[in-house]
């Protein structure tokens, strides 16, 4: 009877510990591996996103400056180390983002010859389409809807597709005096790239 009741106490302690055991493998550590391998690698740290006015539109809460890695800037042709904070604020919308730069040899030194901005917004594409009217063509970076338009006085290219928010807004600019490489021609080949670092649809 004694060597029964042992043998019933070790079978319990054994099922409980079992049970916590299961319990903290299916739970705890899912959720620390799957946050850990959301977080991209970035080398440069920016500071966190300014707050936002409370007024009808949602919040902008996809900070590209935190969720896109240095590989997709790297692969875009950019500098991730210059990776700088540019927010624009404003009472009835936000632009939450980072800017980086495209270096080149300039007469002999590393320096800035172009940039890549990306921020998300809740403005939204029929709100950008409107805005830029017959200057907006329409078209699709890896399936998702965007448009494209050019900044002629800045030497620069957009292109807004959807996003996390309401969209991405994504410029590309190049300073032809200093580089044959024209940002005009690679923005929709960048904004692909961006695309592929950004949540799935």
């Amino acid at each position: 009877m004694k060597h029964t009741k042992i043998a019933v106490t070790l079978m319990l302690a054994a099922l409980v510990a079992a049970g916590c055991s299961g319990r903290n493998n299916t739970d705890e550590p899912t959720e620390t591996a799957t946050s850990t391998s959301a977080r991209p690698s970035i080398a440069v740290s920016v500071k966190p996103a300014p707050e936002q006015p409370r007024n009808s539109r949602s919040p902008v809460k996809y900070d590209p400056c935190f969720e896109i890695g240095d590989d997709t800037i790297t692969k875009a042709g950019f500098a991730p180390k210059t990776r700088e904070r540019i927010d624009q604020i404003h009472d009835g919308y936000a632009f939450i983002g980072c800017t980086f730069e495209r270096q080149e040899d300039v007469y002999g030194k590393t320096g800035g010859v172009g940039s890549l901005t990306i921020s998300s917004t809740n403005v939204t594409l029929d709100e950008f389409l409107k805005r830029e009217g017959n200057a907006a063509t329409e078209i699709k970076v890896n399936g998702r809807d965007a448009i494209t338009y050019r900044t002629p006085e800045a030497e620069a290219c957009n292109v807004v597709m959807t996003g996390p928010d309401a969209t991405i807004n994504m410029a590309v600019s190049s300073t032809l005096a200093l580089t044959h490489w024209n940002a005009c021609d690679h923005a929709q080949e960048i904004a692909a790239i961006v695309e592929s670092g950004l949540p799935t649809k």
